[in-house]
């Protein structure tokens, strides 16, 4: 049996440290330990099926074979396989980094969104002491009279208001 299968087949088919960080999910120094180790099952299950699945084989005899291989035609096949898997996780990660950024706007909308709507729940429950049907008349008739105004036109109707409310206050 062969001894330092990873290493022999990082070599043979010059696979990037950098693309095998990417590709594995790990660091640099863990490659460095997975080229060292003598025998092939003492990498984690869960990075040797990474590894069986890069060169499309199901266990360590068939990697072994693999580097017994000396047909170009072969090999090309291999490094094309293994230049797609890689380039296409690598491809992934940047739309997961995507992904992350626009959920993170995202969220970051919905958080106003939520602090504009608490906003407008606290104001409302400024009317707590009105019944429903002069809440709605009165609501209606404000959303009609600002409805299409120009700003000005609505500074110079909550000067009315004020106006109004100091009348009111002042015992009319």
């Amino acid at each position: 049996m062969y001894t330092k299968l990873f290493e022999r087949l990082v070599t043979k088919f010059s696979i990037k440290v950098t693309d095998l960080i990417k590709y594995l999910e790990i660091s640099k120094a863990t490659i460095y330990n997975y080229r060292n180790l003598e025998k092939f099952s003492d990498i984690p299950k869960d990075k040797q099926l990474k590894i069986f699945y890069l060169f499309g084989k199901e266990s360590e005899q068939e990697l072994e074979l693999v580097l017994d291989e000396a047909d170009p035609d072969i090999l090309a096949g291999y490094l094309s396989r293994i230049s797609s898997i890689l380039k296409g996780s690598y491809n992934n990660k940047l739309q997961s980094l995507s992904s992350i950024e626009e959920l993170t706007e995202q969220v970051e909308r919905l958080t106003k969104e939520n602090d504009s709507l608490k906003h407008q729940v606290l104001e409302l429950d400024r009317f707590q002491g009105i019944n429903d049907f002069t809440r709605s008349v009165l609501l209606d008739k404000v959303a009609a009279i600002v409805e299409g105004s120009s700003a000005a036109e609505i500074k110079e109707f909550i000067d009315y208001l004020e106006i109004f409310e100091k009348y009111r206050k002042s015992g009319r």
